[in-house]
């Protein structure tokens, strides 16, 4: 063969073998912990863990008490396709995944469709649940700190002990994780749940442009006089604490201020999910002229002192006060009712020249919790309040926050609390007075109006 042809003829009759031996482009790696971020107007950041195994995913969430929940994952030539819920909405999650990086898109139920992005996170950002290490250290913090000596009820020995050796055969962080969420759940109380903290540092940007400012946070609270005979006080929430907490404090002072007059309140506490006692001790301070009993919170020691296995136990005539003046701030109330000896009176009340003295009605549903359910309770027993709409969500403990280990948050309830009376509103929320469906405003400040015998405004 002429050499000059044979140059041309060799590559060209090896052309199609070497394609048909090229490989096919390879699956992407799928298995490891992922950080996603659902955007919208409610943006969703989970931890998803993926396990494969024989070719089987099997996905789980790392959320606040199964905020997220997966049901079922399907690889696709790109990516994957996870079937959950997430906030009790039947969702889906379409991405792409490329080397470490994730794109797709949320779909969920009823909702417009949602850009997801995430990313697989470095080993070293959580430590591995897989052995015993971090489960050893949850477990010892709630044998130290846990408020219930009985665990409300649970075998607590037999669960660690069962737990311990189901995550000792772990072979990964997703099935650790579900084994310790597992635990938790047992012991049947909210306040309780164990997530990542994620910290990762910001990749460098070619854009030197300050950031824009964030929007400011809608305000807690607001007002408006619904008729010369009824005012309306909506509190979103009680969480504004440290530099938040004035602006709301001067926002409630201007709204009685602007209802001294009026012969009836509606207080609305629908949505609102609790926060800290710094916000309540303003309102209880417009709704009383004396400090008065509101309830009391015990810690464990305040158990383990008095060799008491709950509560109720207590007299409430026994308890050392705490102040009424709202110098014991909410992140210093577990140590002020340790230092009492492990528990203590919350009284509310006093300090402003003129108190309302109106009637009082209060909305609720069954997502007003913690700290807004235990002013519900409180105000029904000291001022006679009327609750309308639906029992609250029968959660309210007090909680600490305690990193366990490396990039691991253990959210554990510290304290119990029952009102002066000794009513427990943990498990067993808030009663409405007056049963009224809580997404018809018209209808539950009609039922207000009835029930504080004023004129429906």
């Amino acid at each position: 063969m002429n050499h000059s042809l044979s140059r041309f003829l060799i590559p060209l009759l090896l052309t199609p073998a070497l394609a048909s031996a090229a490989p096919a482009q390879e699956r992407p790696e799928l298995a490891g912990n992922w950080l996603v971020r659902v955007a919208g107007p409610q943006p969703l950041t989970t931890v998803l863990s993926l396990d494969e195994r024989g070719g089987v995913l099997t996905p789980r969430a790392f959320s606040w008490q199964q905020t997220v929940v997966p049901t079922s994952a399907t690889r696709t030539d790109s990516g994957l396709v996870v079937a959950l819920t997430a906030r009790g909405v039947e969702s889906a999650l379409d991405v792409a995944v490329r080397g470490d990086s994730l794109r797709g898109s949320w779909r969920a139920a009823g909702q417009a469709p949602r850009s997801v992005s995430g990313m697989r996170l470095p080993r070293e950002t959580l430590a591995p649940l897989t052995g015993t290490a971090v489960f050893d250290s949850v477990v010892g913090v709630l044998q130290r700190h846990f408020f219930d000596p009985g665990y409300n009820g649970a075998d607590w020995a037999r669960l660690v002990a069962e737990a311990r050796t189901r995550v000792a055969a772990a072979g990964s962080d997703g099935e650790a994780y579900a084994v310790i969420s597992g635990l938790l759940r047992a012991l049947g109380t909210s306040h309780l749940g164990f997530t990542p903290v994620v910290r990762l540092a910001a990749p460098p940007s070619a854009n030197t442009a300050a950031p824009p400012a964030p929007a400011a946070p809608a305000p807690s609270v607001s007002w408006q006089v619904l008729s010369p005979s009824m005012g309306y006080l909506r509190i979103a929430s009680f969480s504004p604490s440290g530099a938040a907490l004035m602006p709301e404090v001067m926002r409630m002072d201007s709204a009685f201020a602007a209802m001294a007059g009026l012969p009836a309140i509606v207080i609305d506490l629908r949505e609102n999910e609790g926060g800290s006692v710094d916000l309540a001790y303003r309102l209880g301070q417009h709704l009383s002229a004396r400090p008065v009993p509101a309830g009391y919170f015990v810690v464990r020691r305040g158990f383990d002192s008095r060799g008491m296995p709950f509560a109720a136990a207590l007299d409430p005539a026994t308890i050392p006060p705490l102040p009424s003046d709202g110098s014991v701030s909410g992140a210093m109330l577990t140590g002020a009712v340790d230092a009492a000896g492990g528990a203590a009176m919350l009284y509310i009340g006093g300090g402003i020249a003129r108190p309302y003295t109106g009637r009082i009605a209060i909305l609720t549903d069954q997502n007003t919790g913690s700290a807004a359910e235990a002013v519900a309770a409180i105000l029904k027993e000291s001022r006679g309040a009327v609750t309308i709409g639906e029992r609250t969500a029968g959660a309210m403990l007090s909680a600490v926050d305690v990193m366990v280990a490396p990039g691991w948050r253990l959210r554990y309830p510290a304290m119990d609390f029952r009102t002066a009376a000794g009513v427990r509103v943990e498990g067993n929320g808030v009663a409405a007075d007056v049963p009224v469906p809580p997404a018809d405003r018209a209808a539950l400040l009609r039922a207000a109006a009835e029930a504080l015998r004023v004129p429906a405004p």
